[in-house]
């Protein structure tokens, strides 16, 4: 798909940064950690923790392409499926997250596949579980992944399908072992991303890896369109992540994977101690 950059050129108002793992960062899903005392340098946050238990495996890598909340135009745009309004006249949905994911991955697909060990081998999509709404034939993340040049070729359609029973399990937030089947040979060896449009608690995600893991895959790497993140949060780490995304200018530049302004390890990095001050 070209022009890419030139397409969501019109939209960086709409994304916020996503921070590097670090202390006050959840290593999964880059929100703030509100499950602490464990002991460990760069816990997770509750919410991963929960998803990835009793699975038999979980993917340890999500990267969001952008941070967002509610009453938020990306919000609108992922959730209530509305198109985005461009500077440029009306801008469909389907196009706008089909630029998104290219110009990510054109920028960031080596960050992608050095969590995955090598190029990826495999894309999946995760189809939707939501039980009150027909099926459709072609879900809206299938038809992006579709779009998206360096992708498309290794896309499966259909790789990963909803198991009905688990689905109620999956809404109220929790994973399931068994929530998706696989179609088809075994993933031997196989790196895959998992590409979906919204991490919430990880529920979807976690199962989805764990199906591909058991299934044979060798690495999984999920990259989504948009973390949901709750700025009311009564944890501090997590208000303070959207403040500080706020009011950090979005670049397609750099990824939580890649930021060198406040990445893991680096100088500039606060303590947990720091981060919770500046928002109590």
């Amino acid at each position: 798909m070209g022009g890419a950059e030139a397409f969501t050129h019109d939209f960086l108002p709409l994304f916020r940064p996503v921070p590097p793992t670090r202390a006050g960062v959840c290593r999964i899903c880059h929100s703030g950690p509100n499950d602490r005392g464990d002991g460990v340098p760069w816990p997770t946050c509750a919410s991963c923790k929960r998803t990835t238990e009793d699975l038999y495996g979980h993917t340890e890598y999500v990267v969001p392409i952008s941070l967002t909340a509610k009453n938020t135009q990306l919000y609108d745009v992922l959730v209530r499926k509305n198109d985005p309004n461009g500077t440029s006249g009306r801008r469909r949905r389907p196009d706008f997250l089909a630029a998104t994911v290219t110009h990510f991955f054109q920028k960031h697909g080596r960050c992608l596949q050095g969590c995955a060990g090598g190029p990826f081998t495999v894309v999946a999509t995760i189809p939707s579980t939501r039980t009150e709404q027909p099926a459709e034939a072609f879900d809206t993340m299938t038809r992006v992944v579709s779009r998206v040049g360096a992708l498309a070729g290794l896309h499966r359609p259909f790789l990963l399908e909803v198991v009905d029973t688990c689905a109620p399990v999956l809404a109220n937030r929790k994973s399931h072992r068994k929530a998706f089947r696989i179609r088809g040979d075994r993933l031997d060896k196989q790196r895959v991303l998992l590409v979906d449009d919204l991490f919430v608690s990880g529920a979807h995600v976690q199962s989805a890896a764990s199906a591909l893991i058991e299934k044979g895959a060798a690495a999984v790497v999920a990259l989504v369109v948009a973390r949901h993140i709750n700025p009311d949060s009564k944890d501090p780490y997590s208000a303070g992540i959207w403040r500080e995304s706020c009011a950090r200018p979005y670049s397609f530049d750099h990824c939580c994977l890649c930021d060198p302004v406040r990445g893991r390890g680096t100088s500039k990095g606060r303590s947990r101690e720091d981060f919770a001050g500046e928002v109590s």
